[in-house]
């Protein structure tokens, strides 16, 4: 298993959060899972497995993190959110024509399929699509 970073302190489960998936901001020091992933920018990737109210141990960027995909992912791949907050290969092309915004946030360290956990090496949020 790897050694997470450190993410930001003070955060809380806005309710239950599944580990090793990816989260974003709902309130004010509260994370949930990534439900709509082309409209929630996530935060980072949950190491723990919060209940409401609990802390949130969240890697960001710059750091080795455990997480799940949702997909069969190579290394390599740079990684974006699923609905459910897994953690998938981007495989749309990139161009003037895409309809959704995607926030890549983790490039794969290892190869893996669908409800596997791996490490990952999360990234700054980048958007890639509509928002300016």
């Amino acid at each position: 298993m790897s050694e997470t970073g450190p993410g930001p302190t003070g955060m809380i489960a806005a309710a239950a959060i599944t580990q090793y998936r990816a989260a974003y901001i709902t309130g004010e020091h509260e994370l949930t899972v990534v439900s709509n992933a082309n409209a929630q920018r996530p935060l980072g990737i949950v190491q723990n497995d919060p209940s409401t109210g609990q802390a949130v141990e969240v890697a960001m960027y710059g750091h080795t993190a455990r997480a799940e995909y949702g997909g069969s992912v190579s290394a390599g791949d740079k990684l974006r959110s699923n609905n459910s907050g897994q953690l998938v290969q981007d495989d749309e092309v990139i161009s003037v024509t895409r309809t959704v915004d995607v926030h890549h946030i983790a490039i794969a360290l290892e190869d893996g399929s669908s409800g596997e956990i791996h490490d990952v090496l999360a990234i700054q949020p980048q958007i890639v699509g509509l928002e300016a």
